[in-house]
């Protein structure tokens, strides 16, 4: 149904903020991610725009959600507060590549932790899965957007 591939994916340093709340508001961190970076002459040294998810939506309720809004940057980039740094570790990740408007992620979600995951034989590692945006939806229309959904293995 989506592409999936196995593959080992390298450690990646992040900088952002943490998000509370429901995960259709992250928007908002990343306007404050944004202007945060701006006003230190950050963004340039800036790469992708990533999300870590740390709570089902399914089992928690939207105020009790926990997130992150990040991008990813070189590893001697300052990170003062409000800033935050995170290393996303090296290791095997289940990778869906997911293409169209947000609001479509969550079946695409289902279907990585249901029928994929019961069929691959593989084991979730119990760190959190994480988004990786390929495109920005500054620049290009919806349908346009690619998004690959990150699931650690062990």
């Amino acid at each position: 149904m989506y592409p999936i591939t196995v593959k080992k994916l390298r450690s990646r340093t992040l900088i952002g903020l943490p998000h509370a709340g429901d995960y259709q508001q992250m928007s908002q961190s990343y306007a404050k991610l944004f202007d945060i970076l701006d006003a230190r002459d950050m963004t340039e040294k800036t790469r992708q725009m990533v999300a870590i998810f740390y709570d089902d939506p399914a089992r928690t309720v939207p105020a009790e959600l926990r997130s992150f809004a990040a991008v990813t940057a070189p590893k001697t980039m300052p990170c003062a507060p409000p800033l935050q740094s995170i290393v996303l570790p090296t290791g095997r990740h289940a990778v869906l590549r997911f293409t169209g408007h947000y609001a479509g992620l969550p079946a695409a979600y289902a279907y990585l932790y249901g029928p994929w995951l019961t069929q691959s034989g593989e084991m979730p590692s119990g760190q959190p899965s994480y988004e990786v945006y390929l495109t920005s939806p500054r620049d290009n229309p919806p349908e346009e957007w690619v998004t690959e959904i990150c699931l650690p293995l062990k």
